[in-house]
């Protein structure tokens, strides 16, 4: 758990996919005000959260935790596991946009930390779109987009890029009141991270270190079911709620804590969970 307490809080990475996506724009300012003014019209009255909650929710971890664990573990990139790019357009309500945006961020860390340019740039273009279509602003440089691609084939420096953005965007959507979207992005990057490993955890001949890193996953499921919970008077969040729940038995019935290789059969069971998840969220 310490790698992913090491990694910084995942909804401002999302504020960097809009950052990059806002480069791009000559008139980047006056859209994004209207595009902010056209998404407030559609959120439903911000539940307010505590102290506690709002610490949990701004501080829960990037994608890179999981796919740079997943690294570590020897797994491979495999990118027929990740949501197809072509996807992105399917999404056109604010509930499906918010989730993608999550789910869209874990597959391009994925991508970004097994240095896969082609993808990486495809992703990054699916995040963008998404992002500019919430109406989420956030501190940006125009130089940001070309740094990006200037470092697409080093890894340890787009990570080092990232990691400086995100200490300036970091309170955007809270101030913002944009916290319905941030728990909506923060559920699918948990659930595309989550499936992602589950997956390459049924491919490997020996899955022992993959489960450890699904293993690890526990204590942010469980802030993530905390920060859900304080949601279900929203029906959207709740029908997200009760996807999450569903991934419990994952570490309940499983002994994947145990350090040891667990059979295919089990491998292929949670697999198969996280999918139906995944698919609720994707399609």
């Amino acid at each position: 758990m310490k790698a992913l307490t090491q990694i910084q809080s995942g909804v401002a990475l999302v504020a960097l996919f809009l950052v990059i996506a806002l480069s791009g724009c000559n008139n980047a300012t006056n859209n994004n005000q209207k595009a902010n003014a056209a998404a407030a019209d559609t959120i439903k009255k911000e539940v307010t959260l505590n102290p506690e909650l709002k610490t949990i929710l701004y501080s829960f971890p990037t994608p890179f935790a999981v796919t740079t664990m997943l690294e570590k573990a020897k797994a491979g990139f495999v990118f027929d596991i990740t949501n197809p790019p072509a996807n992105v357009g399917k999404y056109t309500t604010e509930m499906s946009k918010s989730l993608n945006l999550g789910v869209y961020s874990a597959d391009l860390c994925y991508s970004a930390t097994y240095n896969r340019t082609d993808e990486t740039n495809k992703f990054l273009a699916c995040t963008n779109k998404l992002a500019d279509e919430l109406g989420i602003a956030g501190v940006y440089d125009k130089s940001l987009l070309e740094r990006i691609k200037k470092y697409n084939n080093n890894k340890d420096s787009l990570v080092g890029l990232i990691s400086k953005v995100l200490s300036q965007s970091n309170d955007f959507l809270t101030k913002n009141n944009r916290n319905q979207v941030s728990v909506l992005i923060a559920a699918g990057g948990f659930a595309e991270g989550l499936y992602l490993a589950a997956s390459l955890g049924e491919m490997a001949k020996d899955n022992t270190k993959i489960m450890a890193v699904i293993a690890g996953l526990k204590d942010n499921h469980m802030k993530l079911l905390t920060i859900l919970e304080a949601y279900r008077s929203d029906e959207n969040i709740e029908r997200v709620a009760d996807e999450i729940l569903k991934l419990k038995p994952i570490w309940d019935s499983y002994n994947i804590e145990s350090g040891k290789k667990i059979p295919q059969q089990k491998a292929t069971e949670i697999s198969k969970l996280t999918e139906s998840v995944r698919l609720a969220f994707i399609k």
